[in-house]
């Protein structure tokens, strides 16, 4: 397959087969990913890994703790939990992405960035596996409650949440502005 087919065909997978995820292919994955994408210095982030039954059901609690402490939140979201824990305790494996902060906001952003083409490469080398992803960083996730129980340190950023997992059908691709749509020419129309 090439490039350019293997990034048009990729696509958020949301619905997992109950395969499970191989955590050293995972790992085996993230290091092609990260070879992909030249940094200097030592890596500044750290992966967090949930595959077994156990892990992922203290994650989803994890998850949805927040909801669930908040009185007025449980009463009114009630009868969306049951489904968002049956959809977060049936994801195959997880990973969970933090960078070290830097103090030179551009220095942050260039760690930042490097992360992101890393889950990105990592996303296109997991769908030439057959494994597909959803990349999560929904506000409800990020919380102090749920950044505690992950282990968020004062000196990380939380980058999101990977849910990934074998699937049984390719969702079709939606339709994408052309580039030309959104270009525009310093001082020219």
């Amino acid at each position: 397959m090439s490039l350019e087919q293997l990034i048009r065909e990729r696509r958020t997978i949301r619905k997992f087969n109950t395969s499970p995820v191989p955590q050293d292919l995972v790992i085996q994955l993230l290091k092609k990913a990260e070879q992909l994408c030249p940094y200097e210095g030592k890596a500044r982030w750290r992966y967090i890994y949930a595959g077994s039954p156990e892990e992922r059901a203290r994650l989803t609690d994890y998850l949805l703790e927040k909801i669930i402490d908040n009185k007025i939140a449980k009463i009114a979201l009630g009868p969306l939990l049951k489904p968002y824990q049956k959809l977060f305790s049936e994801v195959p494996a997880y990973i969970i992405v933090l960078t070290k902060r830097e103090a030179e906001p551009l220095k942050d952003d260039a760690t930042y960035g490097t992360v992101c083409r890393i889950l990105q490469n990592f996303q296109l080398l997991a769908w030439e596996q057959g494994l597909g992803m959803t990349w999560r960083t929904e506000p409800f996730i990020q919380n102090e409650l749920f950044f505690g129980n992950i282990g968020l340190q004062e000196d990380e950023r939380f980058v999101g949440i990977m849910l990934l997992g074998h699937f049984d059908k390719t969702p079709k691709g939606r339709s994408r502005t052309p580039a030309e749509q959104r270009w525009t020419v310093i001082g020219g129309s």
